[in-house]
């Protein structure tokens, strides 16, 4: 690289020129080459429309599906079928007693149960009279 001296040498050259009528010319010679060049064709890449509705409705349905099968497997996971043999059993080794039994019982439940005990308005009669006189009544009722 050659050495220079800004403060000596005022003229410092970049190199670079530009041909002579390079501006004047430079419209004329455009137009030339563009008349002259043929047009490319591109390939265009086509994207269906109905692809696009395929990708949401597929995720539509797939969320509906899922919404929908979590509760009902959470609700099948829930419920269990007991027999009477079994709550019998848990009720007699947690030794619940009457009075526990009772708060959950409804009206309805009452009558469904003197129902099929078949306790007639005779018989209840001689319950509440065997009862009335019993000594032991505030254990009978307690028990």
């Amino acid at each position: 690289m050659k050495h220079f001296d800004l403060e000596n040498n005022d003229k410092i050259t970049t190199g670079f020129k530009t041909p002579e009528d390079y501006f004047e010319q430079f419209e004329a010679k455009m137009m030339q080459q563009i008349a002259g060049e043929q047009p490319v064709e591109k390939e265009v890449k086509v994207v269906s429309l109905f692809y696009r509705k395929q990708v949401w409705m597929s995720s539509i349905a797939a969320l509906l599906l899922v919404a929908i099968a979590i509760p009902v497997y959470f609700n099948m996971a829930n419920e269990t079928n007991l027999d009477a043999s079994t709550i019998e059993s848990y009720l007699a080794q947690q030794s619940v007693g009457t009075t526990e039994l009772t708060k959950h019982l409804t009206d309805e439940d009452i009558l469904a149960l003197e129902s099929t005990l078949g306790a007639s308005t005779s018989e209840r009669d001689e319950i509440e009279a065997y009862l009335s006189e019993t000594e032991n009544l505030d254990y009978i009722l307690n028990e």
